[in-house]
C-alpha cells in the first residue's frame, strides 16, 4: 500500500487547455450494415452492445479490425469523424489493458465519464486532477485487472516505478491520440510526447494505434521516426480533410475597426452558436465587451482565467437554455476537442500560425453535420504576432539553448547524470517551464543529452517483515547494497548515490528489482528530472546555427505563417489549397463548392459589407 500510494504522489506536468474530446455517435455517415448476415458478426453485435450504434462510419470497421489484428495503425481523420470508436471499441474486446495517452486532462475526463454513462464502468483515468483517495482508487482497480481502457498524460510515462506497474499487466495496445504533438514541426508540439519511445520499448504492447485530426505527410513521417516505428509496416488510413457541411470564407480587413464592422453584420445574420478565436487574451475581453454592448451574448476564455472561472464559461456555452452564452471570445486555451454538437461558426479574429491549426479550430463547428459557417478575418499586419511567437519566446536559438545547457551542467551531479526539479530551471533560466521543456528535447535531438526517467529526490524505505519468504539476493553486490538500504528509513537519493558511487538510473532499477522480489517497501515523490550529459556547452558554442539546425527550423514555421497568408489570399478554390497542403491528390478540374471562391452565396450568408 505504501508503494501504491507513492505513486500517487506523482504530479501530471500539463500544458494548460482545459477542453472535451467526442464520442462518437450514430449521426449522418454511418456506414449501415449490407445484410442479415453482418449484423450477426462479432464486431457489429460488440458495437451495438456497447455503443448502441447500427453500423460503422467509413473507414472505422477496417482500423478496427487491424487492431484486432495485431497490426500498428495510423489514422488521419478530420476532427468529429469518430477516432475515438476506433480504439474504444478494440479495447473493450481485447484481452488485456489498452493504454491510451492523451494530452489533457479534460479531454480524458470527457471520454470516461462519455464511456460510464453508455455502462462502461471498465475505463479509467490517472492524472492529477484526482484527488489522493480516487488516485488510489483507480491503482487499485488497475492492479486488480478491473480496467480495460486507461488514460494517461504522457508526462506520467516519465516514472519508472508507474512503467513498472504497467509492464506487470498485459498491454494489448497501446494508443497515442493527437499523435501530431510528438513532432517540433507540428502545430502543437508537446515534448513530453518525445519520451513515448522509450515507453514502447518498454511495455512491449502487442499492437500501436496513432491518431491524429491534422498532420502533413511530412509530420506522420516525423511521428514514425520519433516513435521508431517502421512507417513501411504500419497501416495507414486517412479520409479527406475536408467536411462538406462546413462553408469557409475570408474576409480581408485593413485593421481592427473594419473586423468589428464585419463581425458585428457576420453575427447579426448567423444563427445559433459560435465561438470566436483571437490571438491575445486582451482582444478576447475586449472584443467580448464590445459584442455585449450591441446585444450579444457573448463571454470570454484565456488562460489568464482560473479554473473555476474557464469552467463557469464552459458550461454557460454548453447551457443552451436562457442562463447560457450564445458565443464565446477565446484564445487557442478553448482547444481541442471541444464537443458541442451544434455550434453553428468558428470565427477567426487572428489568423492562426499553420493551416493545421486553423483546421483544427475551425472543425469544431458543425459537427451535428448540419451547415456550418467558418470566417477568417484577415489582417495583414496579424503575421507580425507570429513572427513575435517565434523571434521572441522561442527557445530554438542559440543564446538560450547555451544558457539552458549551463544551468543543466551546474545541478548537483553524479557522473555525467544531473538532477533537479522544474521548479529549479524556471527560477535559474527565468524561462517558462514548458519553454525549458521544448529546449531538453531539442537538446536531446541534437545529441547534447538524453532525458531519463524522473527519480524521487527524498524516499522511504521499509524491509519486508522477517517473517517474509523472500530469500537474500544471490549476487554479492546486490546483496550489500540491500543491507545499506534496510538500516535506513530515509533516504536522500543523491547522497545515497554518491556514498556508494551508484549511477542514478541504476538505483531506481534495483529498487524497483527488490520490490517486486519481496526485499522490501519504498516511496517517495519523483520530483527530480533526470538528465544524462553528453556534449558539454563549450561544443554547443562552437556550433554553428546551421549545425544546430536553427535556420531550418525558424524556416519552416515562416512557411507555415505563408501557408496561411496563402489561403487568405487564394483567388480559385480554398479548398484545393488545403487538400494539397494535407497531402491529398486533388485533379486538376477540382473545385470544393464549400469555400467563398466556388460559391458566392457563401458571402450572401454572412452579409459581407464592402470591400475598403
Amino acid at each position: 500500500m505504501r508503494n501504491l500510494q507513492a505513486l500517487l504522489q506523482e504530479i501530471d506536468q500539463l500544458l494548460e487547455s482545459p477542453s472535451n474530446t467526442p464520442n462518437p455517435s450514430p449521426n449522418p455517415g454511418v456506414d449501415p450494415p449490407a445484410d442479415a448476415a453482418i449484423e450477426q458478426d462479432e464486431l457489429l453485435a460488440s458495437l451495438t452492445r456497447h455503443f448502441n450504434h447500427t453500423g460503422f462510419r467509413t473507414t472505422q470497421r477496417e482500423i478496427i479490425e487491424a487492431i484486432l489484428g495485431g497490426e500498428d495503425v495510423l489514422a488521419a481523420f478530420p476532427t468529429g469523424y469518430g477516432k475515438s470508436l476506433c480504439y474504444q471499441l478494440p479495447a473493450l474486446m481485447l484481452p488485456g489493458l489498452t493504454v491510451v495517452v492523451s494530452p489533457l486532462i479534460s479531454l480524458m475526463k470527457d471520454q470516461v465519464d462519455g464511456l460510464k454513462q453508455r455502462g462502461i464502468h471498465d475505463a479509467a483515468l490517472i492524472n492529477s486532477s484526482l484527488r489522493l483517495d480516487e488516485y488510489q482508487w483507480e491503482f487499485e482497480r488497475l492492479t486488480r485487472g478491473e480496467v480495460k481502457l486507461l488514460y494517461i498524460a504522457p508526462e506520467r510515462l516519465r516514472s519508472r516505478r508507474f512503467l513498472d506497474l504497467l509492464d506487470s499487466l498485459s498491454i494489448s495496445l497501446f494508443v497515442i491520440d493527437e499523435a501530431h504533438c510528438i513532432s517540433q514541426w507540428g502545430h502543437d508540439f508537446r515534448p513530453a510526447y518525445l519520451g513515448l519511445r522509450d515507453a514502447i520499448q518498454a511495455l512491449h504492447p502487442r499492437a500501436i494505434a496513432l491518431f491524429t485530426a491534422t498532420a502533413t505527410p511530412e509530420v506522420r513521417e516525423e511521428i514514425f521516426r520519433a516513435l521508431g516505428i517502421d512507417g513501411k509496416t504500419c497501416r495507414r488510413f486517412s479520409r479527406s480533410v475536408q467536411r462538406p457541411n462546413l462553408k469557409f470564407s475570408v474576409y480581408e480587413a485593413p485593421d481592427d475597426a473594419a473586423k468589428y464592422e464585419y463581425l458585428e453584420a457576420c453575427l447579426r445574420r448567423l444563427e445559433g452558436n459560435g465561438i470566436i478565436y483571437a490571438g491575445r487574451r486582451g482582444e478576447t475581453e475586449n472584443i467580448a465587451r464590445h459584442l455585449n454592448k450591441r446585444g450579444f451574448q457573448a463571454d470570454f476564455y484565456h488562460a489568464g482565467l482560473s479554473a473555476n472561472e474557464r469552467k463557469g464559461v464552459q458550461d454557460r456555452f454548453f447551457n443552451d437554455g436562457p442562463d447560457g452564452v450564445d458565443l464565446v471570445v477565446a484564445t487557442n486555451a478553448f482547444g481541442m476537442g471541444i464537443d458541442k454538437p451544434n455550434i453553428r461558426y468558428v470565427i477567426h479574429w487572428t489568423m492562426t500560425g499553420t493551416l493545421e491549426a486553423y483546421y483544427q479550430e475551425a472543425g469544431r463547428a458543425g459537427r451535428d453535420e448540419n451547415p456550418s459557417h467558418c470566417v477568417l478575418l484577415y489582417c495583414p499586419d496579424d503575421r507580425e504576432l507570429h513572427e513575435w511567437f517565434i523571434n521572441q519566446e522561442n527557445i530554438l536559438n542559440k543564446r538560450d539553448l547555451s544558457k539552458l545547457l549551463e544551468i543543466l551542467e551546474t545541478l548537483p551531479a553524479v557522473e555525467n547524470f544531473r538532477m533537479g526539479t522544474a521548479e529549479e530551471l524556471v527560477w535559474l533560466s527565468g524561462f517558462k517551464e514548458a519553454k525549458i521543456r521544448v529546449g531538453i528535447s531539442y537538446l536531446e535531438k541534437l545529441g547534447f543529452l538524453r532525458r531519463r526517467y524522473n527519480v524521487p529526490s527524498r524516499l522511504n524505505v521499509r524491509p519486508s517483515s522477517p517473517n517474509s519468504p523472500a530469500a537474500n539476493p544471490a549476487n554479492e553486490s546486490q546483496r550489500a547494497l540491500l543491507r545499506q538500504l534496510r538500516r535506513k528509513s530515509s533516504i536522500n537519493f543523491l547522497d545515497f548515490c554518491r556514498e556508494f558511487s551508484l549511477l542514478p538510473h541504476s538505483l531506481m532499477e534495483q529498487l524497483i528489482d527488490f520490490q517486486n522480489d519481496g526485499y522490501l517497501r519504498y516511496w517517495g515523490a519523483e520530483d527530480l528530472l533526470l538528465i544524462e550529459l553528453f556534449k558539454d556547452s563549450d561544443l554547443l558554442a562552437a556550433a554553428s546555427a546551421d549545425e544546430l539546425g536553427f535556420a531550418d527550423y525558424q524556416g519552416r514555421k515562416y512557411r507555415q505563417i505563408d501557408q496561411v497568408e496563402r489561403y487568405a489570399r487564394e483567388k480559385k478554390c480554398r479548398g484545393r489549397l488545403v487538400r494539397e497542403y494535407f497531402g491529398e491528390p486533388v485533379e486538376a478540374a477540382y473545385r470544393c463548392n464549400s469555400c467563398d471562391l466556388c460559391d458566392s452565396s457563401i458571402r450572401r450568408v454572412e452579409n459581407e459589407p464592402p470591400q475598403p
